[in-house]
C-alpha cells in the first residue's frame, strides 16, 4: 500500500451532472481520486488507483510531456480487470517524465527508489509508451510474474496472443460464432495480429484494417497482416491495397469491429457511423464515454476492454505447471463466463461488466474510484 503521506494531485471538480453512461458517480459532493507519488530521484510519478491493494500493476511510460491525469484510465482498466477476476489488486502506472534520450538514467534511478516495492512484488510494471523489455530491464529484473507472458508466439508475445483470443471469444458470443463472419480491426499492431489469427482460427476473415495512416478494405489473411505490421508498423496498411481515410473503418458493413489503437479510439462520430455492428474494445479505454452513450442509444452491443483483454492478466500468476494451452483455455472460459453474465443486460454488456466489477470493488473498498475505463 502506498504511503498515505504521498503528495496528491487533486483534479478540479467538473460540473457534477449525470452523464448518459452513468460513468461519473458523485460521492458526498467530492470526487474520489487516484493517489499520485512524485518520484524524488528523477522527474516522474507513480499512480496507485486503490488504497490497500495486495499488488499494484500496470504500464510504465516514457515522455517529456507525460501528465498524471492522462494515465488515469490506463490505471482504471487494470483495476477493473482485477475486479472481474475477483482479485484485491489495483491498477498502477509509472511515468518517466523525461526526454526519451535520457530515459535510461531515469529508469535506473526510479528502479532504485522503488526497490522495496519491486522486491516485495507489490508493484509490477510492463512496457508501455516508448518502452520495451530491454529499456525497462531494471524494473523487470525483480518482476515476480511468470515469464510465460513474454514468450514469443510467431512474432508476437503470448500476451498479444491472449488479447486476440479473448477478443475473438467475446465477438463469437455476440455474433453466434465467427465461422464465415467478416470483421474489421482498428489498429494494426501486435494485438491486432493476435486478433486476426484468432478470427482466422475460428473460420472468420478480416475485411478491413485501419491505423492513423489510413484504412484498407479487402480480404486479408493473418499472415499477410503480420508481414505488413512487422515490416512497417502502423504504416503497413500501405502495403495492403488502396488506402482510404482512417474513418472508413467505422463503416457498418462487417459482422464485428475490434477497436484498440489508443484510448478514445472510438469517438462519438465513429459510433454514430457504425450502425448495429458489435464493437469489441481491446485496449484500455478504447471506447470514449460519448461513443458508449451513442452505442447504447442505438442498441449497438459493446464489449468492455477489461473483459476482452483479460487474458494477459491470467498469464501473470498461472497455476503451477500451467503452459500455453492451459492459459489459453482459462482465457476462453473466463471471457465466455463474463459474456454469459453480461450479454442481454438491459444496460448493455459493457455497463453490465462495469456493474460486476464494481460489485466486487465494494466488497473491499469504502468508495468506488471515480470514472470507468472510458476514453
Amino acid at each position: 500500500m502506498p504511503d498515505r503521506n504521498l503528495r496528491r494531485f487533486i483534479q478540479p471538480p467538473p460540473v457534477l451532472e449525470p452523464t448518459p453512461t452513468g460513468c461519473r458517480p458523485i460521492r458526498d459532493g467530492r470526487l474520489p481520486t487516484v493517489e499520485t507519488r512524485q518520484l524524488e530521484t528523477t522527474t516522474g510519478f507513480v499512480i496507485y488507483d486503490l488504497p490497500g491493494a495486495e499488488t499494484y500493476a500496470g504500464p510504465a511510460r516514457l515522455g517529456a510531456k507525460l501528465a498524471p491525469g492522462n494515465a488515469t484510465m490506463l490505471v482504471r482498466h487494470q483495476t477493473y480487470v482485477f475486479a472481474v477476476l475477483g482479485e484485491k489488486k489495483s491498477g498502477a502506472t509509472v511515468g518517466f517524465k523525461v526526454d526519451p534520450e535520457g530515459g535510461g538514467e531515469a529508469i535506473s534511478a526510479a528502479a532504485t527508489e522503488l526497490d522495496d516495492e519491486l522486491a516485495a512484488g507489490t508493484l509490477v510494471v510492463s512496457p508501455g509508451l516508448r518502452l520495451d523489455n530491454d529499456k525497462l530491464s531494471a524494473f523487470l529484473a525483480r518482476d515476480p510474474r511468470s515469464s510465460i507472458r513474454n514468450n514469443d508466439r510467431d512474432g508476437i508475445s503470448f500476451e498479444n496472443e491472449l488479447v486476440g483470443l479473448g477478443a475473438a471469444t467475446a465477438a463469437a458470443a455476440l455474433t453466434g460464432g465467427l465461422d464465415g463472419k467478416r470483421v474489421a480491426i482498428e489498429g494494426l499492431d501486435a494485438n491486432g495480429i493476435g486478433i486476426a489469427r484468432a478470427i482466422e482460427a475460428q473460420g472468420g476473415a478480416v475485411g478491413r484494417v485501419a491505423t492513423a495512416k489510413g484504412c484498407v478494405t479487402g480480404d486479408f489473411d493473418a499472415a499477410t497482416l503480420a508481414d505488413a505490421f512487422m515490416s512497417a508498423g502502423p504504416a503497413g496498411v500501405e502495403q495492403l491495397g488502396e488506402v482510404g481515410k482512417p474513418w472508413e473503418i467505422w463503416k457498418g458493413d462487417v459482422d464485428a469491429l475490434f477497436v484498440g489503437s489508443k484510448p478514445g479510439a472510438m469517438s462519438g462520430e465513429g459510433a454514430n457511423t457504425l450502425g448495429s455492428t458489435p464493437v469489441i474494445a481491446t485496449s484500455p479505454a478504447a471506447i470514449s464515454s460519448k461513443a458508449l452513450a451513442i452505442l447504447r442509444q442505438n442498441g449497438t452491443a459493446a464489449v468492455a476492454d477489461f473483459v476482452a483483454a483479460v487474458g494477459p492478466t491470467l498469464s501473470w500468476w498461472p497455476e503451477d505447471g500451467a503452459g500455453h494451452d492451459d492459459v489459453r483455455a482459462a482465457t476462453v472460459s473466463t471471457v465466455e463466463r463474463l459474456m454469459n453474465d453480461t450479454v442481454g443486460h438491459a444496460d448493455g454488456a459493457f455497463m453490465a461488466a462495469c456493474y460486476a466489477a464494481e460489485e466486487f470493488l465494494r466488497s473491499w473498498q469504502d468508495e468506488l474510484p471515480f470514472g470507468r475505463p472510458l476514453g
